[in-house]
């Protein structure tokens, strides 16, 4: 009775499960006045397959991490409207290209983490050692440090991070390094690093010449400056005496000198002399 009770509850449940249930890439795009925009993408299985008839519209299609073509698909998208599209699954789909009505394409997405291809004798670019043992192997260049102790320098991690690559990162620099005669120990791929006292010493080294010609350079301008102005205040003194003695004015002097382009500087400095 047991046995029959059992029987029947199986074929029940067996009876619910739909029989052409299928998986698919969801996806999920408006088109909007001609300007079609990707909102997102999912993996549904629903319980019917879906059959593609129409050869026309919109090319969708599936491709591998090796860029080969899966599955295509055509649908005709009009205007001001959302859709949800849907695109056979595969567990080897790395990507889903969306092409329009003048064959260029419009969309480019990702789908490689819907992805399960472990198994397969190769380490794609969505697997590491840490998510397929079996495709990545320890020490993989796979973006995932596994720090084992395997003999093995992971490229994906450091020297504190995974001790092999602290031991090959010492042997090859005792292969590298050689003694000099006074016993000190060089590596003769490397330029000898100069001390930080005398980097200091060259900047001075440098530095020193620039400053004294521009002091030098800056003295000269003065001195020449001051000449000039000399010249001018005397060569003004004497014209002003010579004006006065004439009968005019101090101010109707200066007023004379200032239309003839002299600075107010120029003549008060001429006058304070006098």
């Amino acid at each position: 009775m047991k046995k029959k009770i059992a029987l029947c509850i199986f074929l029940a449940i067996l009876s619910v499960i739909p029989a052409n249930a299928a998986k698919y890439f969801v996806l999920d795009i408006n088109n909007i006045f001609d300007s079609v925009t990707f909102n997102g993408v999912n993996v549904k299985e629903i319980e019917r397959q879906i059959n593609y008839g129409d050869k026309s519209g919109f090319l969708i299609k599936t491709l591998t991490f090796a860029n080969s073509d899966i599955e295509k698909v055509y649908y005709n998208i009009s205007e001001n409207r959302n859709y949800q599209i849907y695109l056979p699954y595969d567990a080897k789909a790395a990507r889903i290209e969306v092409y329009n009505t003048r064959n260029s394409k419009i969309m480019d997405i990702d789908v490689s983490s819907f992805a399960n291809t472990c198994g397969n004798n190769a380490c794609e670019e969505h697997e590491s050692y840490e998510s397929c043992t079996k495709d990545c192997k320890s020490g993989s260049k796979d973006d995932f440090c596994d720090s084992l102790a395997d003999g093995t320098c992971d490229p994906d991690c450091s020297p504190k991070t995974d001790t092999d690559c602290s031991q090959v990162s010492y042997k090859g620099a005792n292969e590298n390094l050689t003694k000099t005669s006074a016993g000190s120990v060089v590596n003769p791929n490397k330029s000898p690093k100069i001390p930080k006292e005398r980097k200091t010493s060259l900047i001075y080294f440098i530095l020193m010449p620039i400053t004294l010609v521009l002091v030098v350079g800056g003295l000269v301008f003065i001195a020449i400056k001051r000449k000039r102005e000399n010249q001018i205040a005397s060569s003004l003194k004497q014209y002003i005496i010579e004006n006065i003695k004439r009968g005019f004015t101090l101010q109707q002097i200066k007023d004379v000198l200032y239309r003839e382009g002299y600075s107010e500087r120029e003549i008060d400095k001429a006058v304070k002399t006098i």
